[in-house]
């Protein structure tokens, strides 16, 4: 299994960090109850095994108890579907979940690779492989939504969204099927920005987390100041910062792109011509098999 690219994880990262920073100023001691993001945490439940790409975690009895409140998933390197199919395995299973969330990233066109005996083949064929730095001159970062270098399309972005639910109002669980109201958010982080849904369904998410603190508080008998000071705890309007979050997608798309040349370009120039990768390696194997040698 391949690791997910760098567009899969950029802008994950981005909301990561932010969601840490807001986490790490609750008022509470991390012996007493702790509260932090998780971005390869294995959840199994009945219907689903598997590893979310954003998880935040509450712990109790000194970490050695975690359950998740907050769960999160990219569809990129994996469908919108497998993503949808995830999210209601989690809210089914895990009834006392918050908040769920997908990212969804958009290619204009799948990506797929120049082959390996055509004209762009022959030229790369021709050239030394070269460095990110080399790679990038002549274009700027702006360009990111759609990287066309040597004749070939290496990435292209249609659109990313970012979608949120949260639990209902009275504590009903999560209902990934209402599009609307105040327990469901869609941002925009390209081909427009705007953040604004996404910020306010985040700050009711972390009013969640801070009643589910308080009520932890409350039956654990903590001193009253400890209460005092996680009720006075007041979580920031806007954590999310549009220019952080387009910042780490155009890194991200860049960074994919590059790869998939380097990727390409590197089985490529160690394969003989009218012959595929894959076709190597077979005859390479059968060869071996043999006893022969290329």
């Amino acid at each position: 299994m391949s690791s997910p690219s760098a567009a899969h994880e950029s802008v994950l990262g981005a909301i990561t960090r932010s969601l840490d920073h807001v986490l790490d100023t609750i008022p509470v001691p991390v012996n007493t109850l702790g509260c932090r993001t998780a971005p390869t945490e294995n959840i199994a439940t009945d219907s689903i095994k598997a590893i979310p790409d954003l998880s935040v975690m509450i712990s109790t009895k000194g970490r050695m108890f975690e359950r998740p409140v907050w769960l999160m998933e990219c569809a990129f390197s994996q469908s919108d579907c497998d993503v949808m199919h995830k999210l209601d395995a989690y809210v089914r299973d895990i009834p006392d979940l918050l908040v769920v969330g997908k990212i969804l990233i958009t290619q204009a066109e799948q990506y797929t690779s120049p082959g390996s005996n055509g004209s762009i083949a022959q030229q790369l064929r021709s050239s030394d492989i070269m460095t990110q730095e080399e790679w990038l001159h002549n274009h700027s970062v702006d360009d990111f939504h759609r990287v066309v270098i040597d004749g070939h399309t290496w990435f292209s972005l249609s659109s990313v969204e970012i979608h949120v639910w949260t639990r209902q109002a009275g504590g009903s669980p999560i209902e990934l099927d209402r599009l609307d109201g105040d327990e469901y958010a869609v941002g925009m982080l390209y081909p427009t920005v705007n953040l604004d849904d996404i910020n306010r369904i985040f700050l009711r998410g972390f009013e969640l987390i801070k009643e589910d603190v308080l009520w932890k508080l409350v039956t654990t008998n903590v001193d009253q100041s400890l209460l005092d000071h996680m009720e006075a705890w007041l979580p920031p309007p806007c954590a999310l910062d549009s220019t952080l979050l387009t910042n780490a997608l155009a890194l991200g798309a860049w960074a994919t792109a590059y790869k998939r040349y380097f990727s390409w370009h590197s089985e490529l120039k160690s394969t003989p011509y009218n012959t595929t990768p894959r076709e190597y390696s077979l005859r390479r194997k059968t060869a071996k098999r043999l006893g022969h040698r290329d």
